[in-house]
């Protein structure tokens, strides 16, 4: 049934690849047709203007009586505000806020000796610039405290267009017959500038004339210590020149007659500083006055009131700071041309008042002290705010908006934030080992010239930006 067999093996072959099937689908989705077109409206117009070919113009009727009447209508007011930005550099300073310098600070755009032969052992005492602040008057003293007999001048500098600085080639002069103590243009007439002097005499000139004579305008016994006109308004008259004196007077004179002529128009004089030893002072500084016992003690410095042009503020020798008005009635000593203009009085000083400012961004008074004070001052509410404390005497105040610029019995100019007392640490003028004698700014072109007892003179290009909340 078994049987012993072998038998030869059976070969295949193996049925397994390595070899895949492949295959690609690159979309589910139909071919994808696209179409461009450029408009949605297939009907173009072309039309280049608005009124029908062939149409002739129409004849106007001119009626050159109207058109005259007009243009002496218009003239006046185009003329002042030509006037107003002829020589303004405003749109110089401008620089895009990509390149500007955030280190930008205070430049010196020129420094010069003023003083020849004939201004040798002169400070400069007196600097004004007119409305534009194109042109610069520079005004010289000596040294004095008594009789003066020097003659002295008044030097005009204009500023180039091109670079801001001074032209140190002066463009005139005017000699006077004494030490010059104060200068001011006319805040609208570039040409108007009246000057104080140490002899008492105010006086006038148009530079614009040839003529070199000056309108004399009023006479003090005593040095000229302040001199401005006042501020223009609606209700008042730019043509009234205020002066003060060591007299103890306040002179109001209206200028007429196109600046040819002037008018004294008010007096005053503040009864209650009455000094009883004043006849034992020596005579006045023109020796044309023996002093009598009298109220009035000398007046150092005035300034008007921004927010009431009524109001102006005098400081005296004696540490008085009064408020005053130019509205005021009330006679002196009976004498019905004499008024005295007092109607409140601030907290005194123990020394004198030396300088005094009132703002124009608030209604802020600052003023300085021999005590080497400078004290800030609502004007209206005759509250003091602060007492900034100094280390040499503030012979000089002046502000550029909310900052408070002073000078004094050292070589540094130094700013103040007028909110806080605190000291501008980035804002600082030093003049090399000479003390100052004298600052003005150009608000318009915010420049700052500075006079040293030298005769030098430097002119400052304030940053824009100088301004403090």
């Amino acid at each position: 049934m078994f049987n012993n067999k072998s038998n030869d093996p059976e070969f295949f072959s193996s049925t397994v690849t390595t070899e895949t099937e492949k295959s690609c689908h690159s979309l589910q989705t139909d071919d994808l047709i696209y179409k461009n077109k450029n408009i949605q409206s297939t009907i173009q117009h072309s039309v280049e203007t608005q009124t029908e070919a062939g149409q002739a113009p129409k004849d106007v009727a001119v009626d050159y009586d109207k058109l005259a009447a007009f243009l002496n209508k218009v003239t006046p007011k185009v003329l002042e505000a030509l006037d107003e930005i002829y020589d303004n550099h405003t749109i110089n300073s401008y620089e895009p806020i990509g390149s500007r310098d955030n280190d930008y600070q205070l430049k010196l755009l020129n420094k010069f000796s003023t003083i020849d032969e004939f201004d040798k052992q002169k400070k400069i005492s007196s600097l004004s610039w007119n409305k534009n602040g194109g042109a610069l008057a520079v005004a010289y003293s000596n040294n004095h405290t008594a009789w003066c007999d020097h003659q002295s001048r008044i030097k005009f500098y204009n500023l180039n267009r091109n670079d801001d600085k001074l032209s140190e080639a002066e463009l005139k002069n005017y000699e006077t017959n004494s030490c010059v103590t104060c200068l001011a243009y006319h805040p609208i007439e570039p040409s108007i500038i009246a000057a104080g002097l140490f002899n008492g005499d105010v006086l006038l000139w148009n530079i614009a004339d040839n003529l070199s004579q000056p309108l004399q305008i009023i006479v003090h016994n005593e040095v000229v210590t302040s001199l401005m006109w006042r501020r223009t308004t609606i209700t008042t008259d730019s043509s009234l020149l205020i002066t003060t004196s060591s007299d103890g007077y306040i002179y109001i004179n209206k200028l007429i007659d196109n600046f040819t002529d002037s008018k004294l128009i008010n007096r005053f004089k503040i009864i209650k500083e009455h000094n009883p030893v004043e006849n034992s002072r020596p005579p006045s500084a023109s020796g044309r006055y023996e002093r009598t016992i009298e109220p009035g003690l000398s007046i150092t410095c005035l300034d008007i009131s921004y927010k009431n042009n009524d109001i102006f503020i005098v400081g005296t020798l004696c540490g008085g700071l009064y408020k005053c008005s130019f509205n005021a009635t009330t006679p002196v000593q009976g004498d019905e041309s004499l008024i005295d203009p007092v109607v409140d009085e601030y907290e005194r000083c123990d020394g004198s008042i030396v300088d005094l400012k009132c703002l124009s961004v608030h209604d802020i008074l600052i003023t300085c002290n021999s005590n080497k004070e400078i004290r800030i001052f609502n004007v209206t509410e005759m509250t003091m705010i602060r007492i900034i404390n100094m280390e040499h005497t503030v012979t000089g105040l002046n502000f550029i908006n909310n900052i408070i610029v002073t000078y004094g019995a050292d070589e540094m100019i130094k700013f103040f934030n007028v909110n806080s007392g605190q000291i501008c640490s980035d804002l600082k003028i030093k003049c090399q080992n000479h003390l100052i004698s004298s600052l003005d700014i150009s608000l318009k072109r915010n420049t700052i010239a500075i006079g040293d007892v030298l005769g030098n003179l430097e002119v400052w290009k304030v940053p824009p930006q100088t301004t403090i909340n």
